[in-house]
This record gives C-alpha cells, sequence and structure tokens, in this order.
C-alpha cells in the first residue's frame, strides 16, 4: 500500500513524574525501587500520524473509552482524512470495531486493525515516544504538564 494512503492511530497517557519504578533483576529475586509517595497528574492523547504529520490531536484528562474514540473519529479526524485512505490502529477492547468502520465508512475512507500484541507494527508509536521525551525536557524547565504536552504536539523533533 501507499504510504500516503495509510493513517495510524492510537492513545497515549503521559504523566507529570520522570521516575518510573522499574528495572530489571534475576527472576528467582524480588525487583525493589522506590515509589513517589504522591499522586501524578495525567494527561491522555488520541491522535493520527500519517508521512510525518500529527493529524487531529485530541488532549484530555483521563482514560480513553469508545465513545471518545468514535467522538473525535467523527469530530476532529474526518475532516483531515482524504477519500480512500485507510485508518490503521490496535486491536484495544474500546475501538468499537464496527462503529468506526461506518464513520469512516462515510468519508470513503476504510479501517484495518492490527493483529492482537502487536504495538510494535503502528508506526505512530515512535511519535509517541519522541513527544514523551519533550514533554520531559519541558517539565524539567517548568513548564505545566499540559502546555509540554500541547508543546511537544506542535514541535516533537
Amino acid at each position: 500500500m501507499a504510504s500516503e494512503r495509510l493513517v495510524w492511530m492510537d492513545e497515549t497517557g503521559i504523566e507529570d513524574t520522570l521516575n518510573y519504578a522499574y528495572g530489571y533483576c534475576h527472576k528467582s529475586e524480588r525487583f525493589m525501587a522506590e515509589k513517589l509517595g504522591h499522586r501524578t497528574q495525567r494527561v491522555s492523547v488520541i491522535a493520527g500520524w500519517r508521512e510525518g504529520e500529527c493529524l487531529a490531536p485530541m488532549v484530555f484528562e483521563g482514560y480513553t473509552n469508545s465513545e471518545l474514540v468514535c467522538r473525535w473519529a467523527e469530530e476532529m479526524l474526518l475532516t483531515e482524512m482524504l477519500p480512500g485512505q485507510i485508518l490503521v490502529l490496535d486491536n484495544a477492547s474500546f475501538h468499537p470495531k464496527q462503529r468506526l468502520r461506518e464513520i469512516l465508512g462515510r468519508a470513503g475512507c476504510e479501517v484495518m486493525f492490527l493483529p492482537p500484541y502487536s504495538s510494535d507494527l503502528n508506526r505512530v508509536e515512535k511519535f509517541w515516544a519522541r513527544v514523551k521525551l519533550k514533554v520531559g525536557q519541558w517539565l524539567e524547565d517548568g513548564m505545566t504538564l499540559l502546555d509540554a504536552v500541547m508543546h511537544s504536539l506542535v514541535a516533537p523533533s
């Protein structure tokens, strides 16, 4: 398929902490790490990605559900997609397959779902990694989480 026909879509959550408790140890040992003693602020983003361009970013507090995905597709994504394009997304349980096909079908577009557990195939994942790196840099400079996310979506490189 021609790359200009593909629009990659995914959601991500970004927290205002740069300190994530994770690491490695031998499987016979228990991993111990210090954990923050306070709740973190979380901002979520849903967006499309086409040939190096972020499409229809929607920033919100909280978590993604089926209704939000459909609202985003109808109100924001459809204005960015051209007839004949294909929305490629993962098989998350909150991606209502039939409803998304109906919404995008109105614009002459198709929907293709990736196989389960194959996030490595979704090209938008590299974009999210760059966004999170930039957010971390701006948080260190004292910017608020929401401002850092908005700036990162505009200039992630």
